[in-house]
């Protein structure tokens, strides 16, 4: 293994992420479990109440039974639509808990449930128009961090905030900003840098690449940059998941290479 500047490492990154056409990326979204597992929700929930639900599963995504794409969206999915449309925070408290009730950690995960769905920001959500929730993304995501008592780059508060923005995609909400929330960092993207040590550093160069890529994709946020990045960790055929995105197979290539390249770099 050669060492390489790190500036260089994003040039080429970012470089290589370019070739993927803007409509690949909101596919890469929509490939989201939580997109496509809630989607029947979001049409039979009031805005508001959908909205908060995405966030408390956001917050609780962590220390699943396995894959979250097959062991926690999907049956919190199930558990759902087998239950009534809850009328009140109060009503969604009860029938999450017993969903969470059979999870890992589920001590924690009820108390941290808890803790959100009792504060005032529920509250507030409940009643909120999709509108009004884009409009206040941000300022939703810094207080979802002081209601748990996190930091904001926390990976479930990062995430919940992800959620949010996928929630927001799933009404029809397409106009918030989500520029400066930064990747959740899990496994699958710490995965893709084993030469970065802290979650900091990780985000820090994901953000640069961002940039990168922004400068001939201004559309592009944290949103689509962290779909892609965790859905191709977590591919078995990395090639064909880049093909069936509708990606031309010399920059697929191109693409599954970099990424190749980048897991062996030193710096």
């Amino acid at each position: 293994m050669q060492k390489r500047s790190l500036n260089g490492i994003i040039k080429e990154v970012g470089n290589a992420l370019k070739l993927v056409p803007f409509s690949c990326w909101q596919l890469i979204v929509e490939k989201e479990p939580e997109y496509r597992e809630m989607k029947s929700l979001s049409q039979r929930y009031p805005p508001g109440p959908f909205l908060v639900l995405m966030i408390a599963a956001g917050l609780n995504d962590f220390q699943l039974k396995g894959r979250a794409e097959v062991a926690y969206w999907p049956p919190l999915r199930r558990h759902l639509e087998n239950s009534p449309v809850p009328n009140s925070l109060n009503e969604l408290e009860l029938i999450l808990e017993q969903f969470y009730q059979n999870e890992r950690l589920n001590y924690l995960k009820i108390r941290r449930l808890r803790r959100f769905l009792r504060s005032s920001l529920a509250k507030k959500l409940w009643n909120m128009t999709p509108r009004a929730a884009s409009e206040q993304l941000k300022g939703i995501w810094h207080q979802v961090a002081i209601i748990m008592r996190q930091k904001p780059s926390d990976k479930t508060i990062a995430f919940s905030a992800k959620t949010l923005g996928i929630g927001l995609l799933l009404l029809n909400e397409t106009g918030f900003d989500f520029a400066g929330i930064p990747l959740p960092i899990d496994l699958r993207v710490r995965s893709l840098t084993p030469f970065l040590r802290t979650d900091d550093q990780i985000q820090r160069f994901w953000n640069l690449v961002l940039e990168e890529l922004r400068t001939i994709q201004p559309q592009l946020t944290h949103l689509h940059l962290d779909s892609l990045l965790w859905q191709y960790a977590g591919a078995m055929d990395k090639l064909s998941y880049l093909l069936n995105l509708g990606i031309s197979r010399e920059s697929a290539e191109y693409i599954k290479q970099i990424f190749e390249d980048l897991r062996s770099s030193r710096i």
